[in-house]
């Protein structure tokens, strides 16, 4: 996994301040680039690529927006902006988002999995066929096809992989939302299970390798509505 170039496009000294505050609480960003007038913008655009740039509207050379319509290629963008009036048009040349100043760091992330089609917390980076999660003091990927079920542990998550267990540092709800919902099922207020991993399952739990998961009565009818979604593409 690459590490994220952001260039930071912005004459306000707090909104750099707090968009390098925010990058940096997130794993697999870089130290952002910073620039304050879209002509230095444009000198930077042509000398490297950058994964995604945040820009204000109000520079002081030019409308933030001159650098969409100038710039030949198109631009991975997410405008930050005080004022309301240019978001029709940002959205006209294809921004990713619109954030409105000042945002919270929940928004921001939002915009940033919306910009990169990933999503991504503090703790975690999910990708389309696998996620990198906090483990101690460094992030390690799994890839999903490997994970047979996860266990809430507290504040922390027990993540089953071929017979080993890795402690994460995530809620298991946190887990729940990051991880697709076509592949992973909660089925229990502690256990989120790899559908593709049942061996067999009874109306009290799931049998995954040799470990019995208990099925809660409030997941039941959502567990049984999945696997006759199962049985009907095998049908086809």
């Amino acid at each position: 996994m690459k590490s994220r170039q952001c260039l930071i496009v912005d004459d306000s000294e707090s909104s750099v301040i707090l968009l390098q505050e925010y990058l940096s609480r997130l794993p697999f960003f870089m130290p952002p680039q910073v620039c304050g007038t879209v002509a230095d913008a444009m000198i930077l655009l042509q000398q490297q690529y950058f994964d995604l740039i945040f820009l204000d509207i109000n520079l002081p050379d030019h409308i933030g927006l001159d650098l969409l319509r100038s710039f030949p290629k198109p631009l991975p963008v997410i405008v930050t902006s005080a004022h309301t009036e240019y978001a029709v048009d940002s959205f006209d040349l294809n921004v990713k988002d619109y954030l409105l100043k000042p945002f919270t760091f929940n928004r921001f992330t939002r915009a940033l999995n919306r910009a990169l089609g990933v999503q991504v917390t503090p703790n975690s980076l999910a990708e389309e066929n696998f996620i990198f999660l906090k483990v101690g003091h460094s992030m390690q990927r799994f890839d999903y096809n490997t994970i047979d079920y996860i266990q809430a542990f507290g504040t922390y998550c027990k993540v089953y992989v071929a017979q080993k267990v890795i402690v994460v540092n995530e809620i298991i709800s946190q887990l729940e939302n990051l991880l697709p919902r076509q592949r992973f099922l909660r089925i229990h207020k502690s256990y989120l299970i790899n559908l593709s991993k049942i061996n067999s399952y009874t109306y009290r739990h799931a049998v995954i390798g040799v470990a019995k998961i208990p099925l809660g009565a409030a997941y039941r009818e959502r567990f049984e509505d999945f696997l006759s979604l199962f049985d009907k593409k095998t049908a086809l």
